[in-house]
């Protein structure tokens, strides 16, 4: 296709930014922004101008005759497309910036204090990053095959544009002649913890067995060497064991039959509290606390073992309180007619799928009520209570007190 009018690469930019919202610009082969097409996005606060971000991601030596995909340490995204025309380069595309999930504003001030030298408004970040388009992975790469399509007419394949965006990272991390470390772990007799140690302790947590965790966590001490994750800090390796022992520790958890959502919340807790620690052996404690933690409360949920269809029930409504959970959308869920499921969740349970359901909103407002500052009118509706009224009955059905006298601190 002959690009040699900029009109017509423009009109089929505007196309593709109607229909994704993504920011496009054109820069023509000195790197000079010719066109850009982003109803006024917002730019990064970090950067003087839109040339200084796009430079810096691609450079001339860029390979542009597919899709170059690239991501900044602010996990923003981009594609870039090069534009030929009579084998001739005039310069490229480049599409952005999106974030492939929606950060919440604990994590980009967190990405931030990870360049704590930079002085910014954090606010403002805040506020740019929040104006980002999101789009997953897939879809994005999928973009970029419709619009090098309209380009070329050339169809091309996804893996390949994996590959081709892949093999520079692959240099990158190349392992640094494993087959020779293991050799010299051997020669000095430094081997690492014994796989059967570690995995008994798993066991003991998917089992709830508290007294078995502490017996193997000695006996794996005594086992081996635990493995180096940085070659420039012990603190930093400790803690790296330490995350990946709380990850093995969370699905060994959930295998066990804690609910997920109380076990991803956990690990994320532990891991961030981690993070605060700032001795070595504090870290090892840190993570043995952790593991016992993930053991006892498997173990308390053990001792109400449900059937499949029932513990499915329980899950969904675990982890949808803020939700109104219908039976018959939980008899859709388990796949079986709703009045035998409410039969048998009372049969199980020993309460009614009603009852069960007010009595975690109840526990849940209690929590609400604890520990946020939010109003007991919003805390009914966001737990979808018809009414403050309704709310306050069914809170004393259960508490035999009313929800302000919960907060007075009356004694249940």
């Amino acid at each position: 296709m002959n690009f040699s009018k900029y009109k017509d690469l423009e009109y089929i930019c505007k196309l593709v930014f109607d229909l994704y919202q993504i920011p496009f610009y054109f820069l023509d082969n000195n790197g000079d922004l010719v066109f850009e097409i982003s109803n006024n996005f917002q730019q990064n606060p970090l950067f003087s101008s839109k040339e200084d971000i796009l430079g810096q991601l691609f450079t001339e030596n860029d390979p542009l005759h597919f899709p170059v995909l690239r991501e900044t340490v602010y996990l923003e995204n981009y594609f870039s497309i090069g534009i030929w025309s009579n084998n001739q380069f005039n310069g490229k595309i480049i599409v952005g910036p999106v974030l492939y999930f929606r950060l919440p504003e604990e994590s980009i001030k967190g990405i931030l204090n990870d360049f704590f030298q930079i002085k910014i408004n954090k606010d403002e970040m805040v506020q740019y990053f929040h104006s980002l388009p999101v789009v997953n992975n897939l879809d994005f790469i999928n973009i970029s095959l419709i619009f090098y399509y309209m380009l070329y007419q050339q169809k091309l394949d996804l893996v390949e544009i994996f590959q081709h965006n892949n093999l520079p990272v692959k240099e990158r991390f190349e392992l640094e002649q494993p087959d020779v470390q293991i050799s010299k772990r051997r020669q000095d007799i430094l081997t690492h913890a014994d796989p059967l140690a570690e995995k008994k302790i798993f066991e003991c947590i998917k089992e709830g067995n508290k007294d078995d965790l502490i017996n193997n966590l000695r006996t794996l001490h005594e086992s081996g060497e635990p493995g180096v994750l940085s070659k420039t800090s012990h603190l930093r390796s400790q803690k790296n064991l330490a995350i990946a022992g709380i990850t093995l520790a969370t699905r060994a958890a959930v295998d066990g039959g804690l609910y997920p959502e109380i076990a991803y919340t956990l690990s994320d807790l532990f891991i961030q509290n981690l993070e605060e620690l700032n001795d070595s052996k504090t870290v090892i404690k840190f993570l043995e606390n952790a593991l016992l933690e993930f053991t006892d409360r498997v173990k308390k949920g053990k001792k109400h073992k449900y059937s499949k269809p029932i513990s499915t029930c329980q899950n969904y409504i675990f982890t949808h309180l803020y939700e109104d959970i219908t039976l018959s959308h939980l008899a859709k869920l388990t796949a079986m007619n709703p009045s035998y499921l409410s039969v048998l969740f009372k049969k199980e349970v020993g309460i009614s799928l009603r009852t069960y359901i007010q009595h975690a909103k109840v526990e849940e407002a209690k929590s609400l009520m604890t520990y946020t500052k939010h109003s007991l009118t919003e805390i009914s509706s966001f737990l979808n209570f018809h009414d403050q009224s309704y709310f306050t009955k069914v809170f004393k059905k259960f508490t035999g007190i009313t929800p302000k006298q919960f907060i007075n601190g009356v004694v249940e």
